[in-house]
């Protein structure tokens, strides 16, 4: 007997049910990943140098001279031959000026060294004469993990802040305002390599040689520079550059165009998306 043809039609699935339904999960999606983008910017900071960065982007006007100021110090070094005792970087947080410990102290003391006079005066003269006001030096002192103690400083932790504390005084003296500076002492918590020389266990695998090389990359002086926050300038009133307020408020303000301009997000109607 002839075997009767199957009917394909019975296993099909209604179109019309199906088409479309994606629509409302992307839409889902899509909502919940802008709030999760809208919630890390709420809680997010944005370095103040970085900020100069985005507002000359926006405006087309420069609003701070943190590099004009890098490149003067740079040339300083390059003329006396200190590529290997001061080096300068920019990073996300503005200028970082690093000055080796053995360039500028006398080991176990804070007071600068005779020779390092004439090496940190044309450095201090930038620092001091060149950077506009609404920049803050941050000044951070290092110490190796050889325990000291002497008639002047019980810990690694007072040398390394009489270190930054010296220095700060040396910038005030020369006419930067105390209230732009802050001085921080780290001893040797601060690793400047890939080893830790508060662990003991990691010092004890290095060779004599290698020990010396990480505790004299440790011993170290580092000015970071920044742009201090208009609320900070304000508050302990330092007058700023009227163009750099005048800057943040076009900023703002065009922000608050572009934002009234944006339309309210519309849920495509799935029934037109729906096949007949």
């Amino acid at each position: 007997m002839a075997r009767k043809p199957m009917d394909i039609d019975r296993f099909a699935m209604d179109e019309s049910a199906h088409t479309g339904g994606w629509i409302v999960s992307y839409a889902d999606m899509m909502t919940i990943i802008l709030t999760f983008f809208i919630l890390l910017l709420s809680i997010s900071t944005i370095a103040q140098t970085k900020y100069e960065l985005l507002v000359q982007a926006f405006t087309g006007e420069k609003a701070g001279n943190l590099m004009e100021v890098k490149e003067k110090i740079d040339k300083v070094i390059e003329e006396q031959r200190l590529g290997g005792e001061i080096s300068t970087k920019m990073d996300k947080d503005g200028l970082v000026i690093e000055f080796s410990n053995a360039l500028l102290f006398q080991s176990g003391d804070a007071n600068l060294k005779q020779g390092a006079e004439t090496v940190f005066g044309p450095i201090e003269r930038h620092l001091v004469d060149d950077l506009e006001p609404h920049y803050g030096l941050v000044i951070e002192g290092y110490t190796d993990d050889v325990p000291i103690s002497n008639s002047r400083y019980a810990s690694n932790w007072e040398l390394s802040s009489s270190r930054a504390i010296h220095v700060m005084e040396r910038l005030h003296d020369a006419g930067l305002d105390s209230r732009r500076i802050s001085v921080k002492g780290y001893a040797n918590t601060r690793p400047a390599t890939d080893v830790d020389i508060s662990d003991p266990g990691e010092l004890s695998k290095l060779s004599p040689e290698e020990l010396e090389t990480v505790r004299a990359a440790n011993r170290r002086v580092i000015i970071r520079v920044d742009a201090l926050d208009l609320d900070v300038l304000k508050r302990v009133g330092i007058t700023t550059g009227a163009k750099i307020e005048r800057l943040q408020e076009a900023i703002e303000n065009e922000n608050v165009e572009k934002t009234n301009e944006l339309k309210p997000f519309e849920m495509p109607d799935v029934k037109d998306a729906v096949k007949p």
